[in-house]
């Protein structure tokens, strides 16, 4: 009866000090800056893998801010595959009533024609805003939308400016999000079909990846991994959101989805609160999935963060 006892507590107590598997690591460290931000703020991680996958408020949706532009992106390669349309399709830059203030395309001169690639390689490399009107326009939301619904993403939609009165739940959701809604995830499962194949064909795929891997605003997960290490992301920013979403091919390779909303800090500089606190998250992502290659940015590096130009 002793030797039982004592087998059972030495069990007990192996248990109690098994040491932590690196993603309750992670989801502690990521929890707590959570907890501590003005704000609302979600994310989730997935170890592509294992399968394994740690969230906080996953579930919740967020403003999408530019990360939605991967979802139009889809749409683009899914309806060239589908023959609705072509890679070297040609479209002339909107009048400029029609643009919206951003770097490159906004300044282009009346009638300058891009063709799909042109116009899909603006919007994600670096997120030019007019370029998505006219891709949001040309492929229309409802395409976008109903293709994502296909994929089971169903909160991942995108708006437009304005909807009809009558269309009132997509009036409603354009006043609350912006231009676009999803979850923590919702996106970190659409990057994974982008990953596996599943959100188009293998070519298609490989192409969306191969773009989002030349990101000009590269500074949140790009900046907090090893220059060596191969990221596929696209961050996005409104006044009252910061977010960021990644492909990082570490040794293991994982998928980060980091929201935010309602931010207490709404200035736009680079030691905003969100921002901060995406870097750390992203930081604290690699170090704690790569504990044989720990990494901080060199001495310096915020003064060579991505500015947007400086247009003004």
């Amino acid at each position: 009866m002793l030797g039982m006892v004592a087998t059972c507590l030495i069990a007990a107590i192996a248990i109690a000090y098994r040491p932590l598997t690196p993603m309750i690591q992670l989801r502690t460290r990521l929890d707590r800056v959570c907890a501590s931000f003005h704000g609302r703020m979600g994310y989730c991680v997935k170890l592509l893998e294992t399968g394994e996958m740690i969230s906080n408020r996953g579930d919740e949706r967020f403003p999408t801010a530019s990360t939605i532009k991967t979802a139009v992106a889809v749409e683009a390669v899914r309806e060239v595959e589908e023959g609705k349309v072509k890679w070297t399709d040609q479209r002339p830059v909107p009048p400029m009533d029609g643009r919206q203030f951003s770097m490159w395309s906004y300044f282009f001169k009346d009638g300058t024609v891009l063709d799909l690639d042109g116009w899909v390689n603006l919007m994600l490399t670096v997120s030019d805003n007019t370029a998505t009107m006219l891709l949001r326009e040309w492929l229309k939301p409802e395409s976008v939308n109903d293709r994502m619904e296909s994929l089971g993403l169903k909160s991942t939609k995108v708006m437009w400016d304005n909807f009809p009165p009558d269309e009132v739940s997509n009036v409603r959701l354009r006043g609350q999000f912006g231009l676009g809604v999803t979850t923590p995830k919702e996106m970190n499962r659409l990057i994974e079909l982008i990953y596996r194949n599943k959100a188009a064909t293998p070519a298609g795929c490989d192409r969306i990846l191969r773009i989002l891997s030349h990101q000009y605003w590269d500074d949140y997960s790009g900046v907090t991994a090893p220059i060596d290490v191969k990221v596929c992301s696209k961050s996005g920013a409104i006044d009252r959101s910061r977010s960021e979403v990644a492909l990082v091919f570490a040794e293991h390779p994982y998928i980060l989805t980091i929201y935010t909303d309602n931010m207490k800090d709404q200035r736009w500089v680079a030691d905003n609160e969100a921002e901060v606190a995406l870097r750390k998250m992203c930081g604290i992502v690699w170090n704690t999935l790569n504990p044989k290659r720990p990494y901080t940015p060199p001495a310096g590096y915020q003064r060579f963060l991505p500015t947007g130009g400086g247009v003004e």
